[in-house]
Order: C-alpha cells, then structure tokens, then sequence
C-alpha cells in the first residue's frame, strides 16, 4: 500500500505561543526585552561600581533639586533688636538705683520694684533692654555672651571687690563687650582732694584690665 504523505509540522506565525517564543528566541540573541531578562538573570543587571552609582545618584538629586525654586521670605524685622544693657557689680553698690534713674530719664516714669529685664523706648528705631546682673557666676557667663554695653559698678568708698575682675576675666573670654565704669557712692567723700584721687586712682586700675597691654 502506499504510504500516505504526512502533513508537515508548521509552525505558529502568531498567537500567543508564537508571541511567546519570538520574544525567547530575540532574549537568546540579546536583542530581546530587557525586563523579561532581567528576570531570568538578575546578577547581571546589579550595580558594576558603587562609586559610579553613587555620582550618578546624587547627580540625579541635584537635577530634581534645581527644579525646586523655592521662595526666599525676608524675616529682617522692621525694627531692629534692642540693645542689650548689663548692670553689673557686687551687692549694695546701687545697681537697683541706677537702673530706676535711666528708666526715669528715658519714660518719665517710676518704676518701684525691678522684676527681670526692663525694655525702654529711647528713640524712634532704637529700644534698650536693661538687664541687673546678679553675682551668681552662670547668670555673669550668660550675660557676658549677649550684652552689648556693660555697666560696671564700683563703690567708690570701697573700690574694686572680687566680683567685678571675675565678670571682667568672663568677658575676655566671651567676645569683649562695651564696658564703661560707673562710680557710687562718691557722696560718702567729704574732702574733694581724696575724691579726686580715688577716682584717678581707681580709673587707672580699670583701665589695666579693660584695655589690651
């Protein structure tokens, strides 16, 4: 008998199997779709150099950061900040009285009891913050940092105590601020010869501290 011809095999020219085995056939050659490869081996897809992909990360963060444009405000305020005033010296030398006496000057005002900093209005742009320092040795450390003018107390009956030359040794260390001297208790001086030699004499000793060598 004769033998029947078979029909060849043929293969698929679309469809999903044939879909299917295109995209195996182009993965083999390396032309194919990178994801379906990525999946089959993974390792070859990892970073090469991790210094490259650092630049190439923080090159990318700076592109994205230059499209930020972001608004800068101006927070300089209208008025500029008080000046920070310090009274200092040791108890009993009348730092109470004097801060009283420059508020009186500057608000024609009598204020009885002196509770923390005093903030006064002495001209259109310029307010002052007057500041009592005590002779706690913290209170004398924060305040060397912030004035901006000191007022040194000094009974002149007395002359200097241990308290001025310890807040004169923290300003040095501080950044100097402004220091001006103010003399007390110059009425306990009868003879005005001994006044005027205790001032000189007591002048001449701070401006060895105050002034650089």
């Amino acid at each position: 008998m004769e033998e029947k011809e078979k029909k060849k095999h043929r293969a698929k020219h679309s469809g999903p199997k044939a879909e299917k085995k295109r995209k195996r056939y182009l993965n083999d050659l390396g032309i194919g779709d990178e994801e379906n490869a990525r999946k089959r081996n993974p390792k070859a897809f990892t970073v090469q150099s991790a210094v490259r992909m650092a630049r190439t990360f923080h090159r990318t963060q700076d592109l994205k950061t230059k499209k930020h444009h972001i608004p800068v405000v101006d927070r300089t305020p209208l008025e500029p900040p008080p000046v920070v005033v310090v009274v200092v010296g040791p108890p009993k030398v009348g730092k109470s009285t004097v801060i009283k006496c420059l508020i009186k000057n500057f608000t024609r005002q009598k204020l009885v009891e002196i509770r923390g900093p005093v903030t006064i209005v002495s001209g259109k742009k310029r307010r002052l913050t007057i500041i009592e320092c005590g002779c706690d040795i913290n209170t004398m450390i924060d305040l060397a940092k912030v004035a901006d003018l000191v007022l040194m107390l000094i009974d002149a009956s007395f002359g200097f105590e241990m308290e001025t030359f310890e807040f004169l040794n923290i300003c040095q260390v501080h950044g100097f601020p402004k220091i001006m001297g103010v003399l007390t208790h110059l009425d306990t001086f009868k003879n005005n010869k001994q006044l005027k030699k205790t001032k000189k004499k007591l002048k001449h000793r701070f401006w060895t501290e105050v002034y650089p060598v």
